[in-house]
């Protein structure tokens, strides 16, 4: 027997032990103002912030090709080393994204 059936039934034995119907403790609905909100409110917080990262991280990613000439003259090297560097940016961020999908 799994155990919500085991619940049902505990619940059904403890009714009809009464001989009485089974009444919620507080009959009264609530208002708007009394809703519970499970996370404490900050659900919204947690979405913004997220999208906020999200927007970051494609935009450096996506504007990567304007800084290349930048790079190529500040740090002294070919335009093919600083294509590597973008393409690693590229491949950790898709990498990691999948690796912490499983946490």
């Amino acid at each position: 027997m799994s155990e919500a059936s085991e619940v049902v039934a505990g619940y059904e034995s403890a009714a009809a032990s009464n001989n009485a119907p089974v009444q919620p403790q507080n009959n009264r609905l609530k208002t708007d103002d009394e809703v519970d909100v499970p996370d404490g409110g900050w659900g919204w917080v947690v979405v913004l912030g997220s999208f906020v990262i999200c927007m970051l991280i494609a935009g450096v990613a996506n504007s990567f090709g304007v800084f290349v000439e930048d790079f190529v003259v500040e740090f002294e090297c070919s335009r093919s080393d600083v294509g590597r560097l973008g393409s690693l940016m590229f491949t950790v961020s898709w990498v990691s994204g999948n690796v912490l999908n499983l946490i």
